[in-house]
């Protein structure tokens, strides 16, 4: 019986660092940043890979339809293991996009919200194709 024990916890381990090696690298899509206030705002944005900053930039969300609403498209070329924050009206909301691959659809867009109700959020979105 104690050998049974042990060859299971080999093997379990095993399979757990096969698996820790294969995560998936997925490509960022876009990142979507949205005002549904009244007010302007800044937004900084900051992808990171590793700990190290592979993007970042500040924009300004205006409150009218025309300004409130901006997408960055591809703001990373590579796939990899990126987190994306952005922070907005004092908060910073953070996104691990290899949280998010569904399957096939390894690449991810992110958006975040200043929502009209006071609430900072994020949306994902997985795809098959960027």
């Amino acid at each position: 019986m104690r050998r049974r024990a042990l060859l299971a916890l080999g093997v379990s381990s095993l399979l757990a660092g096969c698996l820790g090696r294969n995560r998936p690298r997925p490509r960022l899509a876009w990142i979507w940043l949205q005002n549904d206030r009244n007010d302007p705002y800044d937004v900084d944005v900051v992808v990171t890979a590793d700990g190290e900053s592979v993007f970042s930039n500040t924009y300004r969300l205006g409150a009218t339809p025309e300004t409130a609403t901006v997408t960055e498209d591809r703001p990373v070329e590579e796939p990899g293991q990126y987190v994306v924050r952005a922070t907005m009206d004092g908060e910073t909301r953070a996104v691990s996009i290899a949280d998010y691959v569904d399957g096939d659809a390894n690449c991810v867009g992110v958006r975040f919200s200043l929502l009209n109700n006071g609430s900072v959020d994020y949306w994902t979105k997985a795809m098959q194709q960027c």
